[in-house]
């Protein structure tokens, strides 16, 4: 009897395992065109495709990289926040979005980039000022000579160096909002929207607040 229950529930599980692939290889998909160039050292290493709703993985897959570029066609089950990596590399976790249609991915060195669909372009746009933001933070450094060990900083250079550097951080902000606000009814402003009401004060965590959706109120206790 006991034999029997285990037979069974192995073919169960072979079943519901069978009927998974199926449906991912007969439904919705969308593409995904990656390409290497100068990152010849990527050849032989794996690329890991996650796909998350509400936290959760709904999706894994892990491609060994043979060329510069290939074609991932990969199953849709709707708006999904997207995470690559490259075990082994020199290259960060890309945060983007499985969506509906074909997405290229460019990586160039350790600065990838991607495009194609509305959600990646809008996400790409925000990554684009994320880089030039640190450049101006990295100029004004420079400017009033913050790393030099050998010029005397002044009061007034201090000063001026502050008002500066929060001037920067205050328009950051408040574009870091936007783009939240633009997008919270989608994965990555939810992704988004998560990482900054944690580090954000309190000012901001209210204007947060004040367009949270009624998932992001119930997940986070806003009343």
């Amino acid at each position: 009897m006991y034999f029997k229950k285990a037979v069974m529930k192995k073919i169960f599980l072979l079943s519901l395992i069978a009927s998974l692939f199926a449906s991912c290889s007969s439904g919705p998909k969308f593409e995904l065109d990656v390409n290497i160039r100068n990152n010849r050292l990527l050849i032989d290493k794996k690329l890991v495709v996650n796909q998350l709703i509400n936290g959760s993985v709904i999706y894994a897959d892990t491609i060994k990289i043979r060329k510069e570029k290939f074609l991932l066609e990969l199953p849709y089950f709707g708006p999904a926040l997207m995470k690559i990596t490259i075990p082994g590399s020199n290259l960060k976790e890309i945060v983007m979005v499985a969506e509906e249609g074909k997405i290229q991915l460019n990586i160039d060195g350790v600065k990838p980039d991607f495009s194609g669909t509305p959600l990646n372009d809008r996400t790409q746009t925000f990554y684009n000022a994320n880089d030039s933001v640190s450049l101006l933070f990295e100029n004004l450094k420079k400017e009033y000579n913050i790393y030099s060990n050998t010029t005397q900083i002044t009061a007034q250079m201090m000063e001026e160096y502050s008002q500066k550097r929060n001037q920067l951080l205050n328009e950051n902000t408040d574009r870091i909002i936007s783009f939240i606000r633009e997008n919270v009814d989608n994965p990555i402003g939810e992704f988004y929207f998560a990482i900054h009401y944690i580090m954000f004060p309190l000012e901001q965590k209210l204007e947060l607040n004040s367009f949270a959706t009624d998932k992001l109120k119930k997940e986070f206790n806003i009343k």
